[in-house]
């Protein structure tokens, strides 16, 4: 006993004991009057009672968690309990002891940060209604058709690739841009690494050589000219 609770030397204070180093004053519950000593007993007894308080009042974890969103941020973002990231998050909570209340807390934390960085999709929308106008509904479809004419097969193999659109088109900005690739490549057609090399003529230049008094007089070299540059724009079409 005077390894762990030493009687201090001397003059000890009234009810008071020396554990490493430290004075410690006993309380009179854990103190034998008779034995002019601490109760051991009674501080075993006081302390295991204490444990077991705690645990009882440390909620269990349930069975399943509900994964449910304050009424603030219905609407603004989606709580999914099948999400490998919801998964986790359960099963750490579970590993730790946590009640439906502390998970709660926890989800609220998350899924608000979440709905802070989401997208607005009423103001997006409403950015393609002032570009487009009346005819917004019937420009977003085209589009739609136009990427999948495309893109069509390589979205079906690519998730990335997927993914990587329906980012791109949940703003106004990325569906304008996608519109204006589509106009430029109605103007000029698809490009070509052949229409790209240094000084090969654009489709305004040859319509602009078929235009020429050259041309029309039957000149060859303009002629040969024009069909090559064709050629190098569409090179599997049959000029």
């Amino acid at each position: 006993m005077t390894d762990v609770l030493s009687i201090l030397d001397g003059a000890p204070e009234p009810r008071s004991v020396r554990f490493k180093g430290e004075t410690l004053t006993v309380p009179e519950a854990f103190w034998d009057a008779e034995a002019d000593a601490p109760n051991l007993g009674a501080l075993v007894k006081s302390h295991a009672d204490l444990r077991r308080k705690l645990s009882e009042s440390r909620p269990h974890p349930p069975e399943a968690y509900e994964l449910a969103l304050p009424q603030e941020l219905n609407g603004r973002v989606a709580a999914d309990a099948d999400d490998p990231l919801a998964k986790g998050a359960m099963e750490w909570a579970r590993r730790h002891g946590l009640g439906q209340d502390a998970f709660s807390e926890l989800a609220t934390l998350y899924f608000g940060r979440v709905a802070e960085s989401a997208i607005d999709s009423e103001a997006e929308r409403g950015k393609l209604a002032a570009a487009f106008g009346d005819r917004a509904d019937a420009e977003i479809a085209g589009l739609s058709r136009w990427v999948d004419g495309i893109l069509g097969d390589v979205l079906a193999e690519s998730r990335e690739i997927y993914s990587a659109l329906d980012r791109l088109t949940a703003t106004a900005d990325g569906v304008m841009l996608i519109k204006a690739i589509k106009d430029k490549l109605g103007e000029a057609g698809l490009p070509s690494s052949r229409a790209a090399s240094p000084g090969a003529p654009d489709a305004r230049a040859l319509r602009k050589l078929q235009g020429s008094e050259a041309y029309r007089a039957g000149d060859s070299e303009t002629r040969r000219k024009v069909a090559e540059g064709w050629a190098r724009l569409f090179p599997n079409d049959e000029i």
